[in-house]
């Protein structure tokens, strides 16, 4: 239940709007992040940059990471700097576990109206820059390795992508989403059926998931290439994992799952499937055409 979201803006140097949102961020607070973001990027005269307080965002899930990245895309296009100011504890844990760290430019805290521009030019992260002081440090071994929120996370920057018109899926890439969205239904179950099944047959089901995941790069270049190399990423714990026993010797580094795990995985794998089916279907029926026959 969302505790609720106020988003205001706040004195900033010449040039600079900041807008601070405190709060959470989740489905049901989320449209009006997107309606102050976009009023920030719209409203004349356009600002230079545009810094996004998260100092008193206590809660964020992926539909305002989402949006985040889509007003960033968004200031890009218009040629506007766009930055994240003082992340709480669990907007860094998010950025760096979906990788959007590495996205967007953060400052220590906002900029105040007389800090000047050198306070805000200076990011403390993002690619090729300094880490922040307050990065949270992950168990050796959590119960939960989080696959499916970071899967989460880039099913919703792709259907953004695909939404915004940045990503036109080609019809080899419509066909190959379908097919590969299909053997992935096929080697993952729904979850009343996994459970039920040993532990080995479900990591088998898994790395089957991934092979045809595997099968799917290899034969596509571009943006569906990448969207499922990201996404196998994402799961590369499977890999590490083993059920049968062995001692230090002879396991290679590899580990055994908790049924937590192999539950989040399975997650993954199963909002993986429902994205690629719904993008090769959307695709479709924005060409026309009618959906192609897998089956055979």
């Amino acid at each position: 239940m969302s505790e609720g979201l106020s988003i205001s803006r706040r004195p900033a140097p010449p040039g600079t709007r900041v807008v601070a949102v405190v709060g959470e961020v989740d489905l049901d607070t989320v449209p009006r992040l997107a309606d102050a973001l976009r009023q920030a990027l719209t409203c004349v005269p356009l600002p230079r940059t545009l810094v996004v307080d998260c100092s008193g965002l206590e809660f964020c899930d992926c539909t305002g990471l989402s949006e985040l990245l889509r007003a960033r895309r968004t200031a890009q296009a218009a040629g506007i700097a766009f930055r994240l100011a003082a992340p709480s504890r669990q907007v860094a844990h998010l950025l760096e576990l979906t990788g959007a760290d590495t996205a967007f430019e953060t400052l220590p805290r906002a900029p105040a109206p007389d800090s000047g521009r050198s306070a805000y030019q200076r990011p403390v992260t993002g690619r090729g820059t300094r880490r922040p002081s307050f990065r949270i440090p992950r168990p050796a071994r959590p119960d939960r390795v989080d696959m499916r929120m970071k899967t989460e996370a880039l099913v919703v920057e792709a259907s953004g992508q695909v939404a915004d018109g940045l990503w036109q899926m080609s019809s080899g890439e419509t066909t190959l989403a379908r097919v590969t969205a299909e053997h992935l239904a096929q080697a993952v179950g729904p979850p009343g059926e996994q459970l039920e099944l040993p532990s080995i047959e479900r990591l088998e089901r898994l790395r089957e998931g991934l092979a045809h995941m595997a099968m799917a790069i290899a034969r596509t270049h571009g943006q569906l290439a990448w969207f499922l190399a990201r996404t196998t990423e994402a799961l590369t714990p499977v890999l590490h994992w083993r059920t049968l026993t062995a001692d230090r010797a002879q396991s290679f580094g590899t580990v055994v799952p908790t049924p937590a795990e192999l539950a989040d995985a399975e997650d993954a794998i199963r909002l993986l499937h429902t994205a690629l089916d719904e993008m090769s279907t959307a695709a479709h029926q924005g060409t026309g055409e009618a959906l192609p026959d897998t089956s055979a």
